[in-house]
């Protein structure tokens, strides 16, 4: 019996494992989107067969093994390719990663087995919902934060997509979860609640429907020319040419030299890797050809305060104004911890860019000739909380980005996948320039109004609109969301099926 038992659990911790490695199909590139459904209806199947909480870390453990070492291997390229760490260490600092990530998945499935006391049914309608987001809420800060392939990604194409404007991509992760547990619900309850699991499918997806058509924000009449500039500089070339500004004058001056009298010219995160004050002449050159063509540049920059502490930030020139410092840095990225007893050991912990001060909080927007501008610097486009915080009076969105550093992993698709989910949130335009894609102008509904395909050297030439009003996600932001799946959790629904077993 003991071994009977032995081989179930170990089948479950399998299914979990292989449920989880399939769910990144869902996300960029692949867009598979039924798997956002299937994949967690899966891991939900495992965790009701599981009796005890230690099985339900366990097997929500191998979940999230699967799931991210599938969904964020592409970090394995930036530490092996990028960051000069031989094959063995670079899997090894994937690894923990992953490892990282999917005590999330595990300590989610412990808590709910051990503190959820509603019944079968509402375990599945209440309980799985409810914790699966509050965890990948609490993976937006907890140690800094990594807000990637969140369920609601997967949906843009989707009538649940609807949910985004009104309560974020929680909202759509709510809901694609709540279908999961309805499919649950359908599949292996009794003919009453059978009955309720189809209703509610056809319901959370009829309203979402419903939610699509509807426009929040609207579009000012005029229209502005728009040129982004991807270089396509592989990202060691930059830092580690004899004349950095006569490379960046090379590529990117070349081609923007038709593209003057544009009204906003994009160019990437860190385009010009000579920092200021030293490239101040070089600014001043710009400045005067911008001015002079009525023209705003935008370009990613690095700068060096009166303290010798150095920003990841971004410059207006021209017919704009302002200079952003990067708020949210990445761990090994931006900055190293530990710096004093990391530095130096591997070539990852000694990547260019990995000494950055954070800036303030709150800093003013970009100005472009009439235009106020939300500016983003490449990862913290994945916070929509740090956007929202500053969008109410914006025109639209910019975000600079270098995602070389991943190479041709699923990992650009997935940035941009995010942004995508940024515009639909906030109903505002984003400009989207990187250094080697993908470069992109999204809509207000998330869709992606013209790209440039990676690893080439081009100018996105478009047009865009700002935008009056705000969602209903602005206005109001995650609490009433984040209260309300608390409630599901602690004071779990009577009302759903009372008395009835699945």
């Amino acid at each position: 019996m003991a071994n009977l038992r032995s081989n179930i659990r170990y089948r479950l911790f399998v299914i979990a494992i292989l449920a989880g490695a399939i769910l990144p199909g869902a996300f960029a590139p692949h867009h598979l989107w039924l798997l956002a459904i299937v994949s967690p209806a899966i891991l939900l199947w495992v965790w009701l067969k599981n009796t005890t909480p230690r099985q339900a870390f366990m097997s929500g453990l191998g979940y999230g093994l699967g799931m991210f070492g599938v969904g964020v291997s592409w970090v394995f390229v930036s530490i092996h390719r990028y960051g000069n760490t031989n094959i063995p260490l670079a899997v090894l600092i994937t690894s923990l990663l992953v490892i990282v990530l999917a005590l999330f998945i595990a300590t989610q499935g412990y808590v709910l087995k051990r503190f959820f006391r509603g019944n079968t049914a509402t375990f599945c309608l209440l309980g799985f919902p409810s914790t699966w987001v509050l965890f990948e809420w609490l993976r937006s800060w907890l140690f800094t934060g990594f807000p990637w392939l969140y369920l609601g990604y997967s949906q843009l194409e989707t009538p649940l997509s609807g949910y985004a404007p009104i309560m974020s991509v929680y909202g759509v992760s709510t809901a694609v979860l709540l279908t999961s547990g309805a499919l649950i619900v359908l599949l292996t309850g009794q003919r009453k609640i059978k009955a309720m699991g189809s209703f509610l499918i056809v319901l959370i997806w009829g309203i979402g429907y419903f939610l699509q058509q509807h426009d929040f924000t609207k579009p000012n009449p005029k229209l502005y020319t728009v040129r982004l500039v991807q270089g396509n500089i592989k990202p060691f070339d930059k830092f580690t040419s004899m004349d950095p500004i006569g490379s960046t004058e090379k590529t990117y001056g070349k081609l923007t030299e038709k593209e003057w009298g544009a009204d906003l010219i994009l160019w990437p995160e860190s385009a010009i890797p000579l920092p200021l004050p030293y490239s101040k002449p070089y600014f001043d050159e710009l400045e005067k050809r911008a001015l002079s063509q009525h023209s705003t540049l935008i370009a990613g920059i690095q700068v060096i305060n009166s303290k010798e502490e150095y920003h990841n930030s971004l410059i207006a020139l021209g017919d704009g104004h302002g200079i952003y410092h990067k708020y949210h840095l990445v761990p090994f990225g931006d900055f190293l911890p530990f710096d004093n007893w990391l530095r130096g050991l591997i070539g990852f912990f000694d990547l260019p860019m990995s000494s950055f001060t954070s800036g303030p909080a709150q800093q003013p927007l970009i100005t472009a000739g009439d235009l106020k501008l939300v500016p983003l610097i490449c990862y913290e486009i994945a916070f929509p909380e740090l956007l929202r915080d500053t969008l109410r009076n914006a025109d639209a969105i910019i975000t600079l980005s270098e995602d070389g550093w991943f190479g041709e992993s699923w990992g650009p698709y997935q940035h941009l996948e995010i942004a995508q989910m940024r515009a639909l949130e906030t109903g505002r335009m984003v400009l989207r320039a990187t250094t080697s894609g993908i470069t992109a102008i999204i809509d207000p509904k998330g869709k992606l109004a013209a790209t440039i395909p990676q690893f080439e050297a081009r100018v996105l030439s478009g047009t865009f609109q700002s935008m009056t009003g705000t969602t209903p996600w602005v206005s109001v932001g995650l609490w009433p969301l984040l209260v309300l799946l608390l409630a599901c959790f602690i004071l779990p629904g009577r009302l759903l099926c009372y008395r009835h077993k699945i």
